[in-house]
């Protein structure tokens, strides 16, 4: 994660095939990853985020995911809240 100065969050994605497997895993992985970004997106700081997926995500219900992703959206905005107090 990195601040930036565009005036919103973006994200980005580092899904690999070796870690998560083939084709229909890794784009619904990419798809949770998204819409749990969508729905976040508007509370989250000006930052550039990069989510990179874990062994453990490959047999991980979406539910799971999405707590997961959660407290990351949470992380992430406290980090930068600390980040830019004085």
């Amino acid at each position: 994660m990195r601040r930036n100065d565009r005036g919103h969050a973006r994200l980005g994605l580092a899904i690999g095939a070796k870690i998560i497997g083939n084709s229909v895993a890794r784009n619904r992985l990419r798809r949770i990853i998204r819409e749990s970004f969508r729905h976040a997106q508007y509370r989250l700081p000006d930052a550039d985020i990069i989510v990179g997926a874990r062994a453990a995500a490959r047999g991980a219900p979406a539910e799971r995911i999405r707590q997961s992703l959660e407290s990351l959206w949470q992380k992430v905005t406290t980090t930068c809240a600390a980040s830019s107090a004085p």
